[in-house]
């Protein structure tokens, strides 16, 4: 297609909603268009964009072992209850019902959906380890949308999940998609840094984030460069230099308290 077909239509002024360095250059470059409060389109240029993207993140993903899947975006409120989520969620999820009075979610994230349609297709322990992903649009009804396309209601997400044995196998999967993650971001040309972060509703005993330093970013960040270690501060533990270790505490044992009656006679007793 030549250039001169494209519909490129130009801003010479700063869109009056736009905060944000990438937002208004989007919209002034005639990248995209503003549909309603955290809805974009993407015209043929910002299109064009967005695949590149995309191709990098599939291609990493594709080197990595990963299996691509496709996933409803209406997924079924079955799968939430089963789950716990369907009120755990909060207000953020769109809950909508069909004519017949059945509940469904637009989805936000899709961690139920994969599993309710992995253990339909693992029969065996053969089967396994399964890495899946997918890359498709998520929706979240966020109180206040903002930053442009960074912070939307609608949007395109790289989601990916693996299905291990044990421990050991779910450690060398994690670790693959470490590698995967860094080279796409060097492909996008983003510096990044990884720190510890909460799980919050997703679950799981431990979370990794890959955060981009920004003049508007929201999150802080505790990095340490005298050991290392990185955490944001939802997630970050304190504990001083010169602060005492905790005691190891005592071991269990039953202890006879008749005519005990007060708290510090209790005491005594158990120390005795």
């Amino acid at each position: 297609m030549r250039m001169s077909r494209y519909p490129v239509p130009t801003l010479k002024e700063d869109p009056s909603d736009a905060v944000v360095a990438s937002h208004r250059l989007m919209i002034r470059a005639g990248l995209a268009r503003k549909e309603a409060a955290g809805m974009y389109v993407y015209l043929p240029l910002g299109l064009r964009v967005l695949r590149k993207i995309t191709d990098i993140v599939r291609e990493e993903m594709d080197a990595a072992g990963a299996l691509e899947f496709l996933m409803p975006e209406l997924t079924t409120a079955d799968l939430w209850k089963e789950s716990g989520r369907w009120e755990a969620m909060g207000p953020e999820m769109i809950r909508i019902r069909d004519r017949n009075g059945l509940e469904y979610a637009l989805a936000p994230t899709h961690e139920e959906a994969f599993t309710g349609t992995v253990r339909s297709i693992i029969s065996s322990y053969k089967d396994l380890p399964l890495n899946a992903y997918q890359i498709n649009t998520k929706f979240r009804d966020e109180i206040r949308p903002r930053f442009g396309v960074i912070r939307s209601k609608e949007f395109i997400m790289k989601d990916a999940y693996s299905f291990d044995m044990d421990e050991e196998g779910l450690e060398k999967s994690y670790q693959s998609m470490r590698v995967a993650y860094r080279n796409i971001f060097k492909r996008c040309g983003l510096e990044t840094i990884p720190v510890e972060a909460d799980t919050g509703t997703m679950g799981g005993s431990q979370s990794e984030e890959f955060m981009v330093p920004s003049e508007i970013g929201e999150e802080l960040l505790l990095l340490c460069d005298a050991c290392g270690y990185r955490a944001n501060q939802e997630k970050a533990e304190y504990r001083r230099p010169d602060a005492p270790a905790k005691e190891a505490p005592a071991e269990r044992k039953e202890v006879a308290t008749p005519d005990v009656k007060m708290g510090p006679a209790l005491v005594a007793r158990a120390k005795a």
